[in-house]
Formats: structure tokens, sequence, C-alpha cells
């Protein structure tokens, strides 16, 4: 029987629609929060300290909510989840309006927040491999990248035009946002697990499963690896373009501008990776991308065309789309139901983990060597990375090509 269009799938596009208000909700008030801490202390280190808190929960709670969703009903914690952040988002307006708002509860929102963003997102990414049938993995997650990449576009300037209007509009925009996709979850008739089968262990025992699947799979781990280094790495680009257009004079609106090539390549390439991993395997997609990034990088800190920086920024978030949508294809095939959520809670802390990381050597460089060398050395870290996948023979041969069972690994 031929398989309806993805269109046809009502659960899916319910899932997704919820979720691409949800997502723009979450980049509008992302902005807001460090806008509100300054208007409120006039304090860079006190908004510092609140998005430190509002990201702390990536890192810590990862594990334990991978092994949760793995065991729950994932769709009724999902709708928990979105209860809480309605609930939270909407105190912060309710607060300013009774004159009660202080630094102290804005710092709970956002580390509710933060901590629910990681018991929803593993739900829904272990609920696609339910809701969608395998021959429309590729053009599910090239339509949620597209989400993404979209949101993470107009998020932050639609952000700053509603903080204009009232401080704590962008949080009442987040709110109205956790209630739309609250009502589509809750008209969803697909199940987002498998039957559980099997007794239950203790929770360090199947985390400590999860990580063992993983390690015993080559090909997913050494991508994971990649990707996780890499996004430390584009986080050294960003403040190498900053400073680097800071100092030839570009404004602020220019730099954003250059920024949003990033954007625009992500909303490209999350169009066109659906159609790509259709025709192009998933390791020489990988391959492809780690060595034209290790081609790019080193001209971030050079270029000074405005429109060429752009394009050369659009090509490297084209070619992340593109990544992210093939290589997400290959873990929907392969990693089992019961383990999906904790396999991927391994990836999410690796690649959160990453991003303070990256943030930290990004101004230790930057203040030692300048945009343009550190622009070059980012560029040879790379090239390193690049060189390392590509040498790894589980990347040289590809992914399996059927699923994995939870006692079988691969040779490396």
């Amino acid at each position: 029987m031929r398989t309806p269009p993805l269109r046809a799938n009502r659960d899916f596009q319910l899932l997704w629609a919820g979720q691409a208000v949800s997502v723009l909700g979450s980049r509008v008030s992302q902005i807001a929060y460090p806008l509100l801490v300054l208007a409120m202390t006039g304090s860079p280190a006190t908004a510092g300290i609140v998005g430190f808190i509002g990201t702390l929960p990536y890192i810590l709670f990862q594990l334990p909510a991978g092994a949760l969703m793995d065991r729950v009903d994932r769709r009724r914690w999902m709708i928990a989840c979105d209860v809480i952040r309605l609930l939270a988002l909407g105190s912060v307006p309710l607060a300013a309006y009774l004159g009660a708002l202080t630094i102290v509860q804005l710092t709970v929102v956002a580390f509710i927040e933060g901590t629910m963003f990681v018991f929803f997102r593993l739900g829904e990414v272990s609920a696609i491999r339910i809701v969608v049938p395998s021959v429309h993995y590729p053009a599910a997650l090239s339509q949620n990248e597209a989400r993404l990449r979209a949101a993470s576009l107009l998020g932050n300037p639609i952000g700053g035009f509603l903080f204009d209007v009232g401080k704590t509009v962008p949080f009442l925009a987040d709110a109205v946002s956790y209630a739309v996709s609250l009502v589509t979850l809750l008209l969803i008739r697909a199940p987002f697990e498998e039957a559980r089968t099997g007794e239950r262990h203790h929770v360090l025992a199947e985390i400590n499963e999860g990580i063992h699947w993983l390690l015993g799979q080559h090909y997913i781990l050494i991508v994971n690896l990649a990707a996780s280094v890499t996004n430390a790495f584009f986080q050294i680009v960003i403040l190498v373009v900053i400073v680097a257009e800071r100092n030839r004079g570009a404004s602020a609106t220019l730099i954003g501008i250059a920024l949003a090539g990033f954007g625009v390549g992500g909303v490209i390439g999350s169009v066109a990776g659906g159609w790509i991993s259709q025709r192009t395997r998933s390791n020489l997609v990988v391959m492809s991308t780690l060595w034209l990034w290790a081609a790019l990088t080193p001209l971030v800190g050079i270029v000074s065309n405005p429109i060429l920086l752009i394009v050369l920024l659009g090509s490297a978030g084209m070619m992340g789309a593109v990544w992210n949508v093939s290589t997400g294809t290959i873990y929907l095939r392969l990693i089992p139901d019961r383990l999906m959520a904790r396999v991927s809670s391994v990836g999410s802390l690796t690649a959160f983990g990453a991003l303070p990381i990256g943030a930290l050597l990004a101004g230790l460089l930057v203040q030692t060597y300048g945009p343009a060398a550190t622009g070059v050395i980012t560029g040879a870290g790379m090239l390193v990375i690049a060189a390392l996948t590509t040498a790894a023979p589980s990347v040289r041969r590809g992914p399996p090509t059927v699923p994995v069972s939870a006692s079988r690994s691969e040779t490396a």
C-alpha cells in the first residue's frame, strides 16, 4: 500500500505547527531575558548569571531526562512541560503588573524553562520516530530544521520589537506560544512511543544502557563528537565576526545582518536537506561539510566585504542544516525506540556542553590573538576534526543500513 504524503499526516503536522509557534516564542523571549535584567539592574554580570542559570539544565538534566522519557508516556509529559512553562512565563508579566517582579523570580523562571525544554525536546525527538513512517523521516526532519532556522532568523527582531512595546510583552508572547503547543498536543491521537515491555531498572542503569549502546555504534558516536566540537568552534566564529566587524567600524545592525547569513543559509539547507538525504549517503554529507567548514572558517576574520561575508556564513549555515537532517534521519532509523531519548540525551549533553566551552575559548583567543588570527586558529581546529573524522573507518564505511539492536555493536 502506498504511504500517504507527509502533508496528510495529521498528527505530525499538528506537532510541527505547535512547535513552530513554540520555538518562535522561545526565541522571542530569549533576547528579552538579558534586556529585562539590564533594564532592572543595569548589570551585564547579572544578565550573564541569569543566562548561565537558564542554560544550566541543558547540562544537568540531559541524562536523567533521557532515561525518564524512555519509560513514561511521552505525550503526557510533554503536555505537563508546556503547562509548567506557560505558568512560569506567564508569571513574569503578571508580577510586573503587580509591581512585584524581582531578579530572583526571573532567574527561577529561566531555570524552569530550561529544565522543561530538556525534557520536552527529548520527547519530541523520540516521538518523530513513531508518528512519522520511516520513508518520510528526511522530509519530516527537513521541516523541523526549517522551523528552527526560521525561528532563529525571526525571533530576535520580533523579540526586540515586542520589548520596545513593553518590557514583559515578549514573555507574555512566549507563554501564549506554549498554550498553542499545548492545544496541538491535546489534539494528537497517535502515541509517542512503542508499547512498553520488560522490567524497569534503576535510572542509573538505564542511563548507562543508553551510553553503552552509543559507545558500541562508532559511526553515530564519532559524528556526535564531531558535531559537538564544531559547535564550540562556531561559538568562536560568531565572536570573531562581531569583533572583526566592530574593528572595521560596522554598526550593530550591520553585524546582525551579517550573522543573519547563518539563518538564511540554514533555511535554504533545511529545505534542501530532505532531498539531499534521500540521494546522498550520510557519511558523505558529514565529511564534505567538515572539509567545507575547514576551508571557510579561516576567512571569517579576514573577509571585509559584507556581501562576501554573508555568503560565507550562509554557506556554513546551509551545510549545517543539511548535516542535521541527514544525520537525524540515520539516528531515527538505527536507534531502537526504547533507547531513543537516552541516546539522544548523550548527544545533547555533549552538543550543549560544548557551547559554554566555545564561548570561553572565543573570548580568550580573540583577546590574545585578535579576530583574524583566531579565525585561522579555529580553521586549523576544523581541519583537524575533518581529518580525524574522515580517517575513522566507520565514517568512511558509513552507517549500518538496518536498525541495530541494543546488544549488537559495530566493529571499528
